[in-house]
């Protein structure tokens, strides 16, 4: 089976291609025409803003080819997130976008009067409405990864394949003839996602009529709470810091190989991953060796990835997310040039934007911003630079305090519920885990999402075991 994956520059590209390829696809990763033509299936991957996607199409020329190949050949055809927004006929992301109109519907944010964050990131259910093979052996409500601030609208419900809720219910994935799109990631949906992707290489598309799906009554109303194992990269091992600060002494200083830790966690069931080069800004180092410890556990593992270290420009964001990764870490080059958020964004889509936030407790109880790896004061405030950051279209924070790094003492709750409650995106708490206890107190000081790495380093705790007693404490998480 020969896989054509679209590389129009929008994409974790190589997470799809290795998950292809681990289902023993023949895979290539390609913007010429001639490759769409000589390809089995085509699919058009997607992380980014809506009106750069099209763009890059145009520029790219492919959108003849495309048309021709999938339209008129009737090539089966996967949209994976933005590849299926670039379906719709218009999008309102960063302005107003013509999309390729092959579904009926515009692409819009997400509307919840104030009771969710504005940007969907987590594991969640997706219920089929219609049954044509893609999610046969997945269940009545399989969960997969989403990433995404703007969701499609269809006019035409007869091509809503499936549905999920955020706050309100959405179109989850469409389906006319032999095109489907899918709004989450099954390349980071792990097993879940490898089976839906396997169903895709074996179906046809055409000539069969879909049977009503049996559908299953869904309270659920927001994807599952995250838990994030935190992996630290310096010189190409795993270290642990405390307070920043690498220990020469008593606690382990390397804690684990970069290609085997991330491949436990995966298997452990963790929601999403961290990955930080924690010392290439203040070493003046590029992405480079960023992009090659991700490019060493892709294809090893089919889980969410959040990377970052060293990012100073939009070229840097790029260039991680080819490599694997599906948001992006940004700090001190935030700090010094807000723009770059917003460049970030209108290129990526803000739900790709992550900016992380490393902060000391002041003896007044307020809390300074400090970058270079918590060397330097930036003379901010955390929560107002919170506020500045989500304005400028950052999708996420990675709030980390300083103080509580790597002591095991717990998290600052104080400062998790002043950011989230100043913030109407989501918030990840890091910093000072060291039991159970501490990750329920994280989420309900208002985190989406915990993370946590001496906890798992040291202690007898595995994801497995720390979503367990997460659900057994009332709230709900992916099993």
């Amino acid at each position: 089976m020969k896989v054509a994956i679209i590389d129009y520059g929008m994409g974790n590209l190589n997470s799809v291609a290795k998950a292809f390829e681990a289902l023993n696809a023949e895979t290539r990763v390609t913007n010429r025409a001639v490759d769409l033509e000589a390809a089995d299936r085509i699919v058009l991957p997607g992380v980014g803003a809506f009106g750069e996607g099209m763009n890059r199409l145009k520029q790219l020329q492919l959108i003849e080819p495309l048309k021709r190949e999938v339209k008129e050949k009737k090539k089966p055809f996967l949209g994976i997130c933005l590849g299926m927004q670039l379906l719709a006929q218009e999008s309102f992301e960063h302005g107003r976008h013509a999309g390729l109109g092959w579904v009926h519907g515009v692409v819009k944010p997400f509307d919840n009067d104030g009771e969710l964050k504005s940007i969907h990131i987590g594991w969640n259910d997706v219920i089929p409405s219609k049954n044509t093979g893609l999610f046969q052996g997945l269940g009545m409500s399989p969960n997969f990864y989403f990433v995404h601030g703007f969701h499609l609208d269809s006019t035409d419900p007869a091509s809503a394949y499936a549905t999920s809720a955020y706050g309100k219910r959405f179109v989850s994935a469409v389906k006319q003839d032999n095109i489907v799109g899918v709004q989450f990631h099954p390349e980071k949906s792990q097993e879940t996602g490898l089976a839906f992707l396997n169903n895709f290489l074996k179906w046809e598309g055409l000539n069969k009529k879909p049977k009503e799906a049996a559908v299953e009554k869904v309270s659920q109303n927001k994807p599952k709470q995250r838990l994030i194992p935190t992996l630290l990269l310096k010189d190409g091992r795993l270290v642990k810091t405390v307070q920043f600060q690498i220990p020469k002494q008593g606690l382990r200083t390397y804690v684990g190989d970069p290609v085997k830790a991330p491949m436990v966690y995966d298997a452990q069931l963790a929601d999403e991953l961290v990955l930080l080069d924690i010392h290439a800004t203040c070493e003046g180092r590029t992405v480079d060796n960023l992009c090659r410890a991700i490019q060493a556990i892709s294809g090893r593992i089919f889980m969410p990835l959040t990377a970052g270290g060293g990012v100073r420009s939009t070229e840097d964001v790029r260039s991680l997310l080819k490599a694997g990764a599906d948001k992006v870490v940004i700090n001190s080059a935030a700090v010094s040039n807000p723009k770059l958020i917003s460049e970030a964004a209108m290129l990526f889509g803000n739900q790709c934007v992550v900016i992380a936030i490393d902060v000391r407790r002041k003896p007044d109880g307020s809390y300074a911003v400090f970058t270079q790896s918590g060397t330097q004061a930036a003379k901010l405030d955390a929560v107002a630079w919170a506020k500045q950051a989500e304005k400028f279209g950052a999708g996420e924070l990675l709030l980390t305090s300083i103080d509580r790094d790597g002591t095991m003492q717990g998290y600052d709750k104080a400062l998790i519920e002043q950011v989230s409650q100043a913030v109407n995106i989501p918030v990840i708490a890091s910093g000072g885990v060291g039991s159970l206890d501490d990750l329920l107190e994280g989420l309900q000081a208002g985190a989406s999402a915990v993370a946590a790495a001496s906890l798992f380093h040291f202690r007898d705790i595995s994801p497995i075991k720390a979503k367990a007693f997460l659900q057994r404490s009332g709230l709900a998480v992916r099993q």
